[in-house]
């Protein structure tokens, strides 16, 4: 007797979207953490790549190559957390999940195979431009962009089909508690259980002639060409090192006594025969200099471009030779295929992650923009805190300046009070005062018994200090606090 399907209930196995413990561990612990470093470190070599001063053919091409390796991570985020126990027995997650499961995968896809075809295309620009330096000069921006719209449209293309090559069939079981779903070919002749397949036999030709025409256009060959020209530019590269070191060397030389011959000759002679080495002069010594001066910067961009693609190579090239094989010879049994696939998709994401890495590691200008931008920020920020405090002080003293003028109002008026009393005091003491040195200014004297004589119309004001009486009378008015000036001093002096 047959059991009803939605009667029937699942284990907690099969309910489990992996396949196998290794699978949960690579894809559903290590493969998230990589996903997060490497999406943030992709986010810094776009911020890098994109800034001002930067945009060059090159940085152009890495910066979209960058956002090719984001999309990548994106899509394959949510298969990742489908491993995870908590998200793998939610129905709400698992609906949403088969739903958009070939979606996700058809776009992660296509961010591969753009990013394929983009490092492909990397290389080739290196290595014409390390070769014939002069042809990359007469490209515009314009055919850049170009490029980069060939290149995301042909890869759609090409890797369209994936939408619809599965058609992922979700059953409800226990009674509706558990949902799982089983996806089919769509280029099957015939279904499980007998079921006649309900596409259109054109669609079945589409996808069943799509899939090899996406390994050879999109795998095998992109990977077999990278391979070859990257090989090709380290060969170019370590032949541009050497010639720098003999041309650093001649143009020391050449600024010591302006007549040694150079190979530099054999770039800038154009006319003669190459190896003709005329006299060169102060003036091609210069040009001579400035030539190995953009080799040199030329250099440097090679140097992360090799990088990159050496990178690219080692992490890719396992999976394309995977996808190659299996359509051709049986790879063991399905555990031994599940690791390979597994395996392999960990080093694509590896391969995905690194980029921020080799940048730092391969290219000084690089890293010496980044710390430039990263002060920048923190300086930028550290102004603005400054800000903001100063605008609370300067609310703070609005708030209280009326009782703090009020208060130095008063201290003024209080310290006047004294002064005009110490004055008062004075006029009792007229023996102790000595005649001033000068119109302006009294004197103290020590002796207490000298007698007092003022010129007239002088100033009603009083500098310096003794241990006299007088003195400690005076001191309030010292040389802090001025008053108005009085008509004469006999006001205060003894008849």
């Amino acid at each position: 007797m047959p059991v009803n399907a939605s009667e029937h209930c699942l284990t907690d196995r099969q309910l489990l979207l992996s396949v196998n413990g290794i699978e949960q561990i690579v894809l559903g612990y290590l493969v998230p953490c990589l996903i997060l470093f490497g999406f943030t470190g992709n986010l810094i070599n776009l911020t890098v790549l994109m800034a001002p001063g930067m945009k060059t053919r090159s940085n152009t091409l890495l910066a979209t190559l960058a956002i090719a390796d984001m999309a990548f991570l994106l899509f394959m985020l949510p298969h990742s957390l489908a491993h995870y126990k908590w998200l793998a027995f939610n129905n709400t997650f698992r609906q949403i999940y088969f739903a958009s499961k070939m979606h996700l995968i058809a776009f992660l896809n296509w961010s591969s195979a753009a990013a394929i075809w983009l490092v492909l295309t990397i290389c080739m620009e290196r290595l014409i431009g390390i070769r014939y330096p002069l042809s990359v000069r007469k490209h515009r921006a314009t055919h850049t962009h170009l490029l980069i719209a060939i290149i995301v449209v042909f890869t759609g293309a090409l890797t369209f089909y994936n939408h619809f090559s599965y058609d992922c069939v979700t059953k409800a079981f226990c009674n509706g508690t558990q949902i799982h779903a089983l996806c089919l070919p769509v280029d099957s002749d015939s279904w499980p259980n007998n079921t006649p397949n309900p596409h259109s036999p054109l669609m079945r030709i589409y996808v069943r002639w799509s899939q090899p025409i996406n390994a050879a256009f999109v795998v095998f060959l992109p990977t077999l060409i990278v391979v070859m020209s990257n090989a090709l530019l380290i060969h170019t590269l370590r032949q541009r090192q050497k010639f720098l070191a003999q041309s650093t060397h001649q143009a020391s030389m050449i600024r010591r006594t302006s007549l040694v011959p150079s190979r530099c000759n054999d770039v800038n002679n154009n006319n003669g025969p190459k190896g003709s080495t005329p006299p060169l002069t102060p003036t091609t010594a210069a040009q001579c200099s400035q030539s190995a001066m953009q080799m040199r910067v030329e250099q440097k961009v090679t140097l992360t471009v090799c990088a990159i693609v050496t990178c690219f190579t080692l992490t890719q090239a396992p999976s394309a030779v995977v996808t190659l094989a299996t359509g051709f010879v049986e790879l063991g049994g399905p555990s031994y295929h599940v690791h390979l696939i597994t395996a392999t998709t960990f080093m694509i994401v590896v391969g995905k992650s690194l980029n921020f890495v080799l940048f730092c590691l391969s290219s000084a200008n690089f890293r010496q923009r980044l710390v430039t931008m990263m002060k920048a920020k923190f300086d930028k920020n550290r102004s603005h805190r400054r800000l903001s405090n100063a605008d609370t002080d300067v609310n703070t003293t609005l708030v209280t300046s009326g009782f703090s003028s009020s208060a130095l109002r008063n201290s003024f008026y209080n310290a006047k009070r004294k002064c005009v009393r110490a004055l008062s005091l004075n006029s009792n003491l007229g023996p102790n005062l000595s005649a001033p040195t000068t119109p302006t200014e009294f004197q103290l004297s020590d002796s207490p018994r000298t007698p007092l004589s003022a010129g007239p119309n002088t100033p009603k004001f009083f500098i310096g200090r003794t241990k006299t009486r007088a003195a400690s009378a005076i001191e309030p008015c010292s040389s802090t606090v001025f008053f108005p000036k009085v008509e004469t001093v006999q006001e205060i002096s003894a008849e």
